[in-house]
């Protein structure tokens, strides 16, 4: 390869700066990729200004598609547009699909969901099963085109039989790891997860960090596969740089079930990962510091990640920041910062934000007391089984005394300590003593409190 980029293969410049980018055949140097990247795109430029027309949208294409991604240049959607736009034009189907999604994400172009689905659906006329894909999520989500399932899943099929087929004949990494991510989902077919755990494997081989992580944390979950060489995958992907890992490891090495325990590095990972924009890194790292429990306590440290993460859209950090800023004790007391992040959890569906703005409603205390507003927050937390929200509920007509109020809330709060005391004397130290509906409640007050399994990341599909 090196040979034949040196004989000025711009084809060749451009793959051995992704061999060097992704470390095959080599360690990994990213300068070095981007030092091979900027020949090719020069070589393809140059190229570009000589070709016949026949040549010319392969090669607009290409340099687009450098420009968009910042290979060997700086990234500029806005240039990467005008060149794509061009092969677009006559009829390239890879930059039709490049440009659609460029104008479905508004990068370098106005944001126009309906000529994103038109430029996808042109590509996928010419038998492109990534466009297939995209038309698929569109269709299902009602995007630049009304809601239809029939469409969205025949689409799918085609996009997983295209896969298919392009894979067969490459054996290309990021083909293995989209076709593994579908077999793990069951979209567009079958779910297999034993089909997706080879796929994967194949990537991994080949240095595909997505699928690296993928693979191990399936076969951490599972069961199946070498539980040392799970580990073993999720930390090659995290020291490549790939955020799921980092968090995943993280949360590994602070739980120390299948490595050994080391708060330390657990930080550095989260840290790592949250830095890259993972809201769940970032929460993590606010109950640590707040929590002082495996690291020194850090109030100031717990509110940046925290609210680093309730920005991101997480409703566990939204909840757990509403509540120090009401309660004053960790940080000032804030109540108008306080519900302004409980409604945005709660508008999120957490029972707890919502049983939290209910009981301020209802009191009166903090805020204007509103009935209406309780009843609503109250009711769309009972609804989700907080047994909490359902108890105000149906003793509404017995708190209209705001002093009776609050005295029935504290006789409340020293019932739930009576009843956690009484759990822990029937089960002698052991939760399988629990009855089922004790625990079941048990479980419900450590959730309230921001004890819960709190760290419900999405399904990861990270596609390159």
């Amino acid at each position: 390869m090196r040979r034949e980029a040196e004989a000025g293969n711009a084809l060749a410049m451009h793959d051995l700066g992704r061999m060097c980018a992704d470390g095959l055949g080599q360690d990994a140097d990213q300068d070095a990729a981007q030092g091979w990247y900027a020949r090719a795109l020069q070589a393809f430029r140059e190229a570009e200004g000589r070709a016949k027309e026949r040549k010319r949208p392969y090669l607009q294409y290409r340099i687009g598609k450098m420009y968009a991604a910042g290979l060997g240049t700086g990234q500029d959607y806005g240039t990467a547009a005008g060149w794509l736009a061009q092969a677009a034009a006559a009829g390239h189907k890879f930059a039709q699909y490049s440009l659609g999604g460029l104008y479905l994400r508004g990068q370098g172009v106005v944001q126009d969901d309906a000529e994103a689905f038109r430029l996808y659906g042109c590509s996928a006329e010419q038998g492109n099963p990534y466009a297939d894909y995209e038309l698929a999520k569109m269709y299902r989500d009602g995007t630049g085109t009304q809601k239809d399932s029939g469409q969205a899943g025949a689409y799918f099929q085609n996009a997983f039989s295209g896969f298919l087929h392009l894979e067969e004949k490459s054996g290309e990494d990021r083909l293995q790891y989209r076709l593994g991510q579908m077999l793990h989902t069951g979209t567009g077919t079958q779910k297999d997860d034993g089909a997706a755990a080879a796929y994967w494997e194949r990537a991994a081989e080949l240095g595909n960090i997505h699928a690296q992580y993928a693979l191990g944390k399936l076969w951490l979950e599972n069961g199946n596969g070498n539980t040392v060489q799970a580990v073993r995958w999720i930390t090659k992907a995290a020291e490549a740089g790939n955020a799921a890992a980092q968090y995943t490891l993280g949360k590994l090495c602070l739980s120390g079930e299948v490595v050994e325990k080391d708060a330390a590095r657990a930080v550095e990972l989260f840290i790592s990962s949250a830095g890259q924009g993972n809201g769940y890194a970032a929460y993590r790292l606010g109950r640590l510091y707040l929590s002082g429990e495996d690291i020194p306590k850090d109030e100031k440290e717990a509110v940046r990640w925290l609210a680093f993460s309730a920005g991101k859209g997480n409703q566990y950090a939204q909840y757990a920041l509403g509540k120090l800023y009401l309660s004053g004790e960790d940080i000032s007391k804030n109540v108008e910062k306080a519900v302004c992040w409980l409604e945005q959890s709660a508008g999120q569906g957490n029972q707890y934000a919502q049983y939290a703005l209910g009981k301020l409603y209802l009191c009166g205390k903090d805020i204007p007391r509103d009935k209406e507003k309780a009843v609503a927050y109250l009711q769309a937390a009972a609804e989700q089984g907080n047994i909490y929200a359902a108890f105000l509920l149906e003793h509404m007509d017995a708190f209209q005394n705001p002093d009776l109020f609050l005295a029935a809330t504290r006789l409340m709060h020293r019932l739930e300590k009576l009843f956690r005391e009484d759990v822990q004397r029937a089960a002698g130290g052991s939760p399988f003593h629990i009855d089922r509906k004790r625990r079941r409640r048990l479980s419900e007050k450590k959730q309230a409190q921001g004890h819960k399994r709190d760290d419900r990341e999405p399904v990861q599909q990270i596609w390159p």
